[in-house]
């Protein structure tokens, strides 16, 4: 503690040592690695400002004589909305399969899909109405695009949404498929289409109509390599499971949606628990932490983005499956998601983007922290919320001015209560304090007290320093410097004064 003075009172500053300070769960920010990908690989394509993912998608379509198939949440891109009505215009049939715009409207509010992307694709519904045929239903979030499907065609199964802040911001994945998922997919995707649609779209001024299925195709059967969630199977919640459990070295896993109490979330718990190598890849999101929590706190590393939307799990570096569904109930449990299951050179592929994002991760969650342990910005988690801090080397609080109880015992002014700053501490490794402390001031309306004095002239004298008694009872001794202060100590001992005070402000 230091402390300066002059004429009267004095300068005190006291520094508080706060690294070893716990704080709650706190997504710690980490150092900014810039990102040196390619977005393009030999099969697996991922998103960026360079549009390869979308590029790919265009030359998939561009390409096709007979038959373009896209599903995705919704649709909100410029290039590949030209492009369905070119395919058109040559005489290609384009089927889109879409989520209900009764699902969008209340989704459409999360970050995800924001109120301009959501008017682009209503917009998109208008001008593309009559050159392709569209379907819907609340349930679907499968990603796809498929070209010729009944001709040796080709197709991307997708984690992004066909939307231009998808294909150019998000972390997303692409997949090249072989032609025999093509047709695995296509057999899927014309199921869906025919049988689990509740909505049709053909001329856009008629809106999306009702829509009864067909009754003339049967669920396909499993296939080897294109896995779903419908309303009859949960290939992607078993297959998920299956690598979980069969993981030897290492499980990467990234996800847009988490939930706490799914299986499979659980499953990924328990081999962090076993001390299997998890690495979790996740956005973040208030309504997600629960889960993210849970799979920290078992041990997993998990690491925190801004824009991550893909959907995938490596176990080990041979097997990895890609897909549209978040670990969460609506997609591993219900709706109509597709993945792709790889173990090929692809899945090494796929490890090695998912590692890559990895060490570009803005954040990274740390379950009990200690501010030392911090240096920056950081997000902590606290009642249920992310409270952004920015925690510093060293900070300066100014305290209110404290006044002694007596102007001869400065020294002895107890520590200024701290202001309170909510449940969270002041974000920094030293906390220097600084405040005033004063010697009190003669109270108002206090009154004289006389010596009494033995000259018959003068029946009674002032005390020299001055003494009153303040309207409170209690007696003071009043002086002007600090070189009375002896002088009235003694005055104080004669009369049992209890403090010494100014006689005005300084």
């Amino acid at each position: 503690m230091k402390e300066s003075k002059n004429d009267w009172g004095e300068h005190r500053t006291h520094v508080v040592d706060q690294r070893e300070y716990r704080l709650p769960p706190t997504w710690i920010e980490l150092p900014k690695q810039p990102n040196t990908r390619w977005e393009t690989g030999q099969n697996i394509y991922i998103s960026g400002n360079r549009r390869q993912l979308a590029g790919r998608i265009l030359r998939v379509m561009i390409n096709a004589r007979h038959m373009i198939v896209l599903s995705s949440f919704l649709l909100a891109d410029r290039q590949i909305e030209i492009e369905v009505i070119n395919a058109a215009m040559r005489g290609v049939r384009v089927y889109i399969l879409l989520a209900s715009e009764i699902r969008l409207d209340i989704e459409h509010t999360d970050d995800e899909f924001e109120s301009a992307m959501f008017e682009q694709h209503k917009d998109m519904l208008n001008r593309l109405g009559g050159h392709a045929l569209f379907r819907s239903a609340p349930n679907f979030h499968a990603k796809f695009v498929l070209a010729d499907p009944n001709h040796k065609g080709a197709g991307l199964l997708l984690t992004a949404n066909l939307t231009k802040e998808a294909l150019e911001r998000n972390q997303e994945l692409g997949v090249v498929l072989t032609h025999e998922e093509v047709k695995e997919t296509y057999a899927l995707a014309r199921w869906a289409f025919w049988e689990y649609a509740e909505h049709e779209l053909i001329d856009p001024k008629d809106h999306f109509q009702s829509i009864k299925p067909l009754g003339l195709l049967k669920h396909p059967a499993p296939a080897k390599h294109i896995l779903g969630t419908t309303s009859e199977v949960v290939q992607l919640r078993e297959e998920a499971t299956c690598l979980i459990e069969q993981a030897q070295e290492e499980i990467i896993v990234a996800s847009f949606g988490w939930e706490e109490d799914h299986d499979v979330v659980k499953h990924l718990c328990i081999r962090a628990n076993e001390g299997l190598p998890v690495t979790v890849l996740a956005r973040l999101r208030e309504n997600q932490m629960p889960a993210l929590l849970a799979l920290a706190e078992s041990g997993a590393r998990v690491y925190g983005f801004k824009w991550l939307h893909a959907k995938a799990l490596c176990a080990d570096q041979d097997t990895a499956l890609v897909m549209s569904a978040n670990l969460q109930a609506d997609g591993l449990d219900r709706g109509f998601e597709l993945g792709v299951k790889l173990d090929d050179d692809r899945a090494r592929e796929v490890h090695d983007r998912l590692i890559g994002w990895s060490r570009t991760a803005f954040w990274k969650l740390v379950t009990n922290p200690v501010i030392g342990d911090i240096q920056g910005d950081a997000r902590v988690w606290c009642d249920d919320k992310l409270a952004d801090i920015s925690v510093e080397s060293k900070r300066h609080v100014n305290l209110p001015t404290v006044v002694a109880d007596s102007a001869d015992k400065l020294d002895e002014a107890a520590f200024p209560e701290t202001p309170p700053d909510g449940k969270l501490p002041i974000p920094a490794h030293d906390v220097e304090y600084k405040w005033q402390i004063l010697p009190p001031v003669l109270a108002a309306n206090s009154k004289s007290v006389f010596r009494f004095s033995n000259d018959i002239k003068a029946k009674s004298v002032k005390f020299d320093p001055p003494v009153f008694d303040e309207p409170s009872g209690r007696r003071v001794v009043a002086i002007d410097t600090p070189k009375d202060i002896d002088r009235a100590r003694q005055v104080a001992n004669e009369l049992n004064a209890k403090a010494l005070v100014l006689r005005r402000q300084p």
